[in-house]
């Protein structure tokens, strides 16, 4: 991230004033000698991205958090109301305090802000979570930061992100042993002959990993993750549902929602229908070599002077969709299965459960979700076979997807399931917009405006060679009928789309 000069009362954009807040960052005097203390910077702007003032941590007082240096010191004087606070890492609370002080999440909730952008989720297990929580419960909206920001964050933290791991692993550990979940729990009947010595040799070989199966270093590893746990009534070990989901011989018979139905429906007879069952680390590559196989007609392509196989869709990113399908679902809901839809047309993918918290809807349509995961270790059990990205790519990816002639996917919560669908053609544009008479100009037109995310008139009417007034005829049709919205005035118009 390139460093620029800022300067106080000049105007910047969101993007601009989160790169300031890490730049702030690396200022942070350190206030411990016996651990890590967090780089962390804050900064306050007006609503319209005026900078008021920037704070990092102990800047005024050894071991003061920026947000209180801000809000009590460098702007006590100053009415905030309405004002916005970013800053890298969540504000800590009340209880995780010293009692004779306040949690940076009151003061914030005391100057009345508008909003807090936040880079990453504060790792101690005093707060994980609760600082977002807080400042919500008082009305004032709460957005993370990017994804490529949150990496540089966790960069600049590394040391002070493992410290809390461990710490938050520890108090886990001191805790009476709370209600398990169905994942955690060891599943009824089963036993280490439940496994899938096929599936746990898969993984072996496909992650490298540095243990045989069977062995004692693997039962040790397994524990670790919470795969297995000892059985109290001898010396051997009993699998978990998260042990019998991703490597059991027959997880379906326990969990039915480990099933995944595939439907592919291209007009020439009745639709193919296929349930993939059997362990996650098997399932998931045969869902992806079927898909490849059957779900995405190839064509093939010769000016290389080779004949070469090339999906009329980008295969990478519907890779990435499927296992995020896989990975990211509720599996404490019981009664429903992640299905994949396939036609001409469009890709649809349903997952059971809602976006995990904080994530919303509008984050994942903006394709600027921060990197969270519900079930974490199924996350890297993937990564580690190389299935799964751990940092938000898939997002990005498809983000890119009108650069390659493809409209971008949408994201909708129907009764409790997750659904994206990706569109394959031009005519599908017109489908998610609900207009009939759009023409293939207008369909070109919507695709390009979604590869650049907003667009001036000139601009327009350059890349399709149009003079301006039949440019500005065709984006004003396109505005009338509710499929683009203008921003900006004058020589600073542009269009963007509204649907």
């Amino acid at each position: 991230m390139a460093k620029k000069e800022y300067k106080i009362g000049n105007k910047y954009s969101t993007r601009e004033l989160m790169e300031l807040a890490i730049e702030e960052s690396h200022k942070s005097i350190p206030e411990h000698t016996d651990k890590t203390d967090p780089l962390v910077g804050a900064i306050i702007a007006t609503a319209d991205g005026e900078l008021l003032a920037t704070a990092h941590r102990g800047e005024l007082r050894e071991g003061e958090h920026c947000e209180y240096t801000l809000i009590e010191r460098k702007l006590v004087n100053m009415n905030l109301k309405g004002c916005v606070l970013y800053v890298t890492l969540e504000p800590c609370t009340d209880e995780s305090r010293k009692k004779t002080k306040r949690g940076c999440s009151t003061h914030i909730g005391k100057a009345r802000l508008s909003k807090v952008y936040i880079g990453v989720e504060d790792p101690n297990p005093k707060i994980a979570g609760d600082g977002i929580k807080a400042i919500r419960n008082k009305g004032i909206g709460v957005e993370m930061f990017p994804s490529d920001l949150q990496e540089l964050i966790w960069k600049d933290n590394a040391k002070f992100k493992k410290e809390k791991e461990l710490e938050a692993l520890q108090a886990k550990l001191d805790e009476a042993k709370p209600q398990l979940s169905i994942l955690e729990q060891t599943v009824v009947g089963s036993g280490i002959t439940s496994f899938s010595d096929k599936a746990i040799n898969q993984f072996v070989k496909e992650s490298k990993a540095e243990f045989n199966y069977p062995s004692s270093d693997f039962n040790e590893w397994a524990q670790g993750l919470g795969f297995i746990e000892k059985d109290a009534k001898d010396d051997g070990f009993l699998p978990t549902g998260l042990g019998i989901m991703l490597f059991g011989k027959t997880p379906e018979n326990a969990f039915p929602q480990t099933i995944f139905k595939v439907e592919i429906n291209y007009g020439t007879g009745k639709p193919e229908i296929k349930d993939f069952k059997g362990p996650l680390v098997s399932q998931l590559p045969e869902i992806i070599d079927y898909v490849k196989d059957k779900g995405l007609k190839m064509t093939m392509e010769k000016s290389s002077g080779k004949r070469e196989e090339i999906a009329n869709f980008p295969f990478e990113v519907l890779l990435e969709a499927i296992a995020n399908a896989v990975i990211h679902r509720d599996y404490s809901i019981e009664g429903a299965t992640n299905y994949l839809y396939i036609d001409p047309d469009k890709i649809i993918i349903r997952s059971p459960g809602a976006p995990v918290y904080p994530l919303t809807l509008e984050n994942l349509n903006r394709f600027d979700a921060p990197s969270l995961s519900r079930n974490p270790k199924i996350m890297y059990i993937f990564n580690q076979m190389h299935l799964a990205e751990q940092r938000g790519i898939g997002l990005r990816n498809m983000k890119h997807l009108p650069e390659e002639g493809f409209p971008l996917p949408s994201f909708t919560l129907k009764a409790g399931m997750l659904e994206i669908t990706f569109g394959r053609t031009k005519e599908y544009i017109a489908e998610k917009v609900g207009l009939d008479n759009l023409d293939e100009n207008d369909k070109s037109a919507i695709l390009f405006i979604q590869t650049k995310g907003a667009v001036s008139r000139s601009e327009f009417a350059e890349h399709f060679g149009l003079n301006i007034k039949t440019a500005q005829r065709q984006l004003i049709k396109l505005k009338e009928a509710g499929v683009l919205k203008i921003t900006g005035a004058g020589k600073y118009t542009k269009y963007e789309f509204s649907k």
